[in-house]
This record gives C-alpha cells, structure tokens and sequence, in this order.
C-alpha cells in the first residue's frame, strides 16, 4: 500500500486527543510537530526516532510556545498512546522495546523510556 504525505497529513490532524478540564491534550499533536522538525533540520534521516537530548528539548521547546493551557508537559504521554491512531487504516506509530523489555503501559519516566524503546 503507498500511502501519501495527505493521508498522513489528514491521520495527524485527527489524533485521538484526551478531552480534559484544561480542553483537549496537546501532547500527541507536540510530539507531531516535534518530529517533523527534526526530520525538517536534518536531525533525523531516516524511519526511526530516538528518545535523546535533541527530541526531548525540542519538544519542551515547542510545548512553551505552543501550549497555552494548563496542561503539564509530559514529553513521555504520546510515546505509548500514539499506537492506536492510524493512517489508512494501518498504525504509523510503532514502538520497538530493547531486547529484554515489553512495552504494555505509559511509561512515565524519560530515562526509562530511553532506556525501554529502541
């Protein structure tokens, strides 16, 4: 299946969001972001993001200018939740745990989380 830059333009614009007292969670639509403008800087290169320095800070930075809640910025909330949002039907977000570890739930720790996902 080739699946074009609108379908997953479209797929990323309709996130399933949490609905919470602060309005809906801006985190998966951050993280988005986030990883389009690594991908834009040349940061990444290829079909694998890593939890590091680069994508953390990058994501604290774009959560202060772009949130204007009172939502907490958890860098670690979309990681796990991401899995369920689909592109044409099929998931575009996939987590690969290192040898010797599962991912069943959020992990709520960045150093966890770097040291779980591949």
């Amino acid at each position: 299946m080739n699946v074009g830059l609108d379908t997953y333009l479209s797929a990323f614009t309709h996130v399933k969001r949490a609905n919470t007292r602060y309005g809906l969670a801006p985190h998966k639509p951050i993280l988005l972001l986030t990883l389009v403008e690594l991908i834009e800087k040349g940061i990444v290169i290829d079909n694998r993001f890593e939890v590091n320095v680069d994508l953390v800070g990058l994501f604290q930075e774009n959560w202060r200018l772009l949130v204007r809640t009172s939502h907490q910025s958890d860098f670690t909330q979309p990681f796990y939740y991401l899995q369920s949002d689909k592109a044409a039907g099929q998931g575009f977000w996939h987590l690969h745990p290192n040898p010797g570890f599962q991912i069943n739930a959020h992990i709520k720790s960045v150093k966890t989380l770097s040291e779980v996902v591949a």
